[in-house]
């Protein structure tokens, strides 16, 4: 008994350490929850390369055991910090795209409401624009505003 009890254990234990040199996936859900697993649940799924790291001084299993966590856990380390980067960069863009979008469409309406409109020349004195300048210029705003505001 002692033995198939030794048996069933030792293979218990080499059939643990193929589980743990195998794949790790990583998927996203419906609601933007990014997982890891061993088994990926759709298509969408993909695999992760984890860095090498220098065998450990410890036993093979336990060695491996903590290798691949260290492994998965540099891995989303890694991960996290892309997507901080990425979202950060992205918020700079959304904050550069409405300053833009603001200061187009406060000139679009200067151009728009009419009236004198004026520029102040190189001798500090005011230069009035035609209608022909003033409807150009609505123009080249109208097209800042369209690129921009979109």
């Amino acid at each position: 008994m002692k033995k198939l009890i030794a048996i069933l254990t030792l293979s218990l234990l080499c059939a643990s350490g193929g589980a743990l040199a195998g794949k790790i996936y990583k998927w996203t859900d419906s609601e933007g929850n990014v997982h890891y697993g061993e088994r990926p649940p759709t298509t969408q799924a993909r695999e992760i390369d984890l860095p090498k790291t220098p065998p450990s001084s410890r036993g093979p299993a336990q060695g491996n055991s903590l290798q691949e966590t260290n492994k998965l856990l540099e891995t989303m380390r890694k991960e996290r910090e892309d997507k901080a980067a990425k979202k950060a960069a992205a918020e700079k863009e959304r904050k550069a795209r409405e300053a833009n979008c603001s200061g187009a469409k406060r000139r679009l309406a200067a151009y728009t409401i009419g009236g004198r409109i004026y520029e102040i020349d190189d001798q500090g004195e005011r230069s009035y624009l035609s209608d022909a300048e003033i409807d150009k210029r609505k123009q080249a705003a109208q097209k800042e505003v369209d690129q921009w505001c979109n």
